[in-house]
C-alpha cells in the first residue's frame, strides 16, 4: 500500500467514525417535546439531567443574547437604565399607552432577568392593571393571557421558581374564575388551545385538568400549577410567600372547582358531589401538612382539637399534685380585685350591659384566672420537679394550641372544613338545584308557582344544613342566599301572596346587614299584602256546595268582595 492509499483510507475511517458518533450525540442531545399521551418525550440524556437537577439556563449555555447585550451596553449603569425604564412602563399605563408598555416590560426584562420582583409585578400590571382599561371581554381575556405568557417566560429564567409557579396558579385560577365577567373567561379558557399546548411545554398536563365537560377547567388547571409549585418547593426556598398562603393554594382551587360547577356551570347532583369530595379531600390533606411557623415550630391545622384534648388532660395532672389549689388562688383572686372591678364581677350576667359584659369575659376572667405555673409553685415540695415538668409541657401545648388556632383563623379553616362536609348533603346538594331552577324560572318570567315551590323546598334543605353546619352562617356565600331570598320575595310579590310569617331562614336575614333591609322592608309589605294564597301546581279547585241562587247572588257581588269572602266548608 503507497502512502497515498493510506491517507485516503484513514479519511474514510475518520468519516465513518464521525458518522457513527453522531448517532448517540444526536440521542444524547435530543430536546423534550410536549404535547398530548404518546406525543410527548422527556428527550435525550441531557435533557432528562437538566430536568433532573433543575439547571438554569446559564448552565446549559441557554443565555439570552439579546439580555447580555443590553447589560453590557449600559457600561456599569444597568440600575439608572432599569429605574428610568420602570418610570416608563408606569406612565405608558397612566397614558392608556399599551403597546409602549408591553415593550418597555420587555426591556426591563432583559436587564433584571433574576429579579423576581420585575417579573411579579409586571405580571400583574399586564394582568389586572392593563386588562380592565377594556370594554371587550375578549380584550380583556387577551391581557390575562399576555401577564401569563410573561410569568411563563420568567420560568425560563428563573427554572422551577416556586412563587412564580404559584402566580400561574393563581392567575389562572382566580383571574379567571373570580373576575366580573368569569363564566366568559372560563367558557374562553376551555377552548383555548393555544393557551393549553403553552402549558403542556411547561410540564403542566391539561388533560388532568379536565371537568365534567371533558374540557379543561381553569380552576383544576390552576390546581396543576399550584402542585407543580409545591414540588418545587421540596428543592428550593418558597422565599417572600407565607407557608400557610403557598400550601393553601391548591385545596382551595379544588374547592372553587366543586362551587364554581355548581355556580356557573349548573351541574348539580353526583357530579356535583365528587367534586366536593375531591376538595374535601385536599382540604384534609392541607390540614394535615407540617406548617413552620414564625415561632420556629411546625403545626398541624387538624390538630387543634386534640391539643385541646390533651392540654385539659395535662391540666387535670397537675391539680391532682396539689387538689383545690387551683381554686383558692382563683378565689384569693377575685377578693383582691378592686371594689368597682368586683362589683362587676358578682354582678348577674343577665344584668350586665354589653360592654361590662365585654370587660367581665376578657379582662376581668384572664385577671382572676390561676396560671399553671402558679399551681404548680403551690405543689409539696417532694412534688415540685414533677409539676414543674408537668407546667412546662402545658406552656407548650398553649404556645401550640394558639398558633394553631390563629393559622387556623386566617384560612378560614373550619369554615371551608364544614362547608366541603356540608355540600356532600343531600339537603345541600337538592337546594342549590332547586335554587337554580327557581331562579331560571323567575328571571323567564313563566310557571312562577313552580318557581315558588323549588325555592320553598331550597329553604327547607338549607335549615337542615345550616342547624347542622352553623359555621356556614357568616361567609359571603350565606349572604348571596340573602339575594335568592329577595327573588323569591318577588316571585311572592307577582303572584300576591304574603311572605310567610314562619320563614324557615329567619335567623339568616337577621344576621346580615343587608337580610335586616331585606326583612325591614318585608315586614312593611307583609301587612298590606292580601291573604289569599293561590292553588299550587297540580292543585284542583274544590268544588262549591251552593245553591244556584245563591251562586247567582254570590256573582253579581264586586270581585273585591268575593276575593275577602269566607271559605265554604268544602273549600276548607
Amino acid at each position: 500500500m503507497n502512502w497515498n492509499n493510506a491517507s485516503f483510507v484513514r479519511k474514510v475511517i475518520y468519516l465513518v467514525g464521525i458518522a457513527v458518533l453522531l448517532l448517540p450525540i444526536a440521542a444524547l442531545s435530543q430536546p423534550a417535546t410536549a404535547g398530548r399521551g404518546q406525543d410527548r418525550s422527556s428527550g435525550g440524556k441531557l435533557a432528562q439531567l437538566r430536568a433532573q437537577y433543575r439547571l438554569a439556563q446559564a448552565e446549559l449555555g441557554a443565555i439570552d443574547p439579546a439580555s447580555e447585550t443590553m447589560k453590557l451596553a449600559t457600561v456599569g449603569l444597568r440600575g439608572v437604565a432599569v429605574t428610568y425604564l420602570w418610570y416608563k412602563a408606569i406612565d405608558y399605563q397612566k397614558r392608556k399607552d399599551f403597546t409602549g408598555l408591553e415593550l418597555t416590560v420587555k426591556q426591563i426584562i432583559r436587564l433584571q432577568p433574576n429579579f423576581l420582583k420585575v417579573w411579579d409585578f409586571q405580571a400583574h400590571n399586564l394582568t389586572y392593571n392593563s386588562s380592565v382599561e377594556f370594554d371587550s371581554y375578549r380584550d380583556r381575556y387577551a391581557w390575562v393571557k399576555k401577564g401569563i405568557d410573561f410569568l411563563i417566560l420568567g420560568t425560563h429564567y428563573n427554572r422551577d421558581e416556586p412563587g412564580m409557579l404559584y402566580q400561574l396558579g393563581w392567575y389562572v385560577g382566580h383571574k379567571m374564575g373570580r373576575a366580573d365577567e368569569s363564566k366568559e373567561f372560563r367558557r374562553l379558557f376551555k377552548d383555548d388551545e393555544d393557551m393549553h399546548d403553552k402549558f403542556r411545554l411547561q410540564g403542566v398536563e391539561v388533560d388532568e385538568g379536565f371537568g365534567y365537560d371533558s374540557k379543561p377547567d381553569n380552576w383544576l388547571v390552576g390546581k396543576l400549577w399550584f402542585d407543580k409549585a409545591e414540588r418545587a418547593a421540596e428543592y428550593k426556598s418558597i422565599r417572600s410567600k407565607s407557608p400557610l398562603v403557598f400550601y393553601n393554594g391548591g385545596p382551595m382551587a379544588a374547592i372553587n372547582a366543586a362551587a364554581a360547577m355548581e355556580k356557573d356551570d349548573g351541574i348539580f347532583g353526583q357530579r356535583a358531589k365528587y367534586a366536593w369530595s375531591v376538595g374535601n379531600a385536599g382540604w384534609v390533606k392541607f390540614g394535615n401538612r407540617q406548617l413552620p411557623t414564625y415561632l420556629g415550630i411546625a403545626i398541624q391545622l387538624n390538630n387543634l382539637e386534640a391539643l385541646q384534648a390533651s392540654h385539659a388532660a395535662t391540666e387535670v395532672r397537675l391539680d391532682a399534685l396539689a387538689p383545690g389549689v387551683r381554686e383558692k388562688i382563683r378565689s384569693e383572686k377575685i377578693a383582691a380585685l378592686p371594689k368597682r372591678e368586683l362589683e362587676l364581677w358578682v354582678k348577674p350576667v343577665k344584668d350586665r350591659t354589653a360592654e361590662e359584659q365585654h370587660v367581665a369575659v376578657n379582662f376581668l376572667g384572664s385577671k382572676v384566672k390561676a396560671t399553671n405555673e402558679e399551681v404548680a409553685a403551690r405543689v409539696p415540695r417532694e412534688k415540685l420537679a414533677q409539676a414543674r415538668e408537668i407546667a412546662d409541657q402545658l406552656q407548650r401545648l398553649t404556645q401550640e394550641m394558639d398558633m394553631t388556632s390563629r393559622y387556623r383563623g386566617t384560612v378560614n379553616f373550619d369554615y371551608w372544613r364544614a362547608r366541603c362536609s356540608a355540600e356532600q348533603t343531600q339537603e345541600a346538594l337538592d337546594a342549590r338545584e332547586q335554587i337554580h331552577k327557581a331562579e331560571e324560572l323567575r328571571e323567564a318570567n313563566r310557571s312562577l308557582n313552580d318557581s315558588r315551590e323549588n325555592y320553598e323546598k331550597a329553604w327547607e334543605n338549607w335549615a337542615i344544613v345550616f342547624k347542622k353546619h352553623p359555621q356556614l352562617f357568616d361567609s359571603i356565600e350565606a349572604q348571596e342566599l340573602v339575594d335568592a331570598i329577595d327573588h323569591y320575595a318577588d316571585v311572592l310579590g307577582r303572584i300576591e301572596v304574603k311572605f310567610p310569617a314562619d320563614f324557615k331562614l329567619k335567623e339568616l336575614l337577621e344576621m346580615t346587614e343587608q337580610g335586616q333591609r331585606l326583612k325591614k322592608r318585608l315586614d312593611t309589605l307583609q301587612a298590606i299584602a292580601p291573604a289569599v294564597t293561590p292553588a299550587q301546581p297540580g292543585e284542583k279547585k274544590p268544588e262549591s256546595t251552593e245553591n244556584p241562587a245563591e251562586k247567582t247572588k254570590a256573582e253579581e257581588k264586586p270581585a273585591a268582595a268575593a276575593k275577602d269572602a269566607a271559605p265554604t266548608k268544602d273549600e276548607k
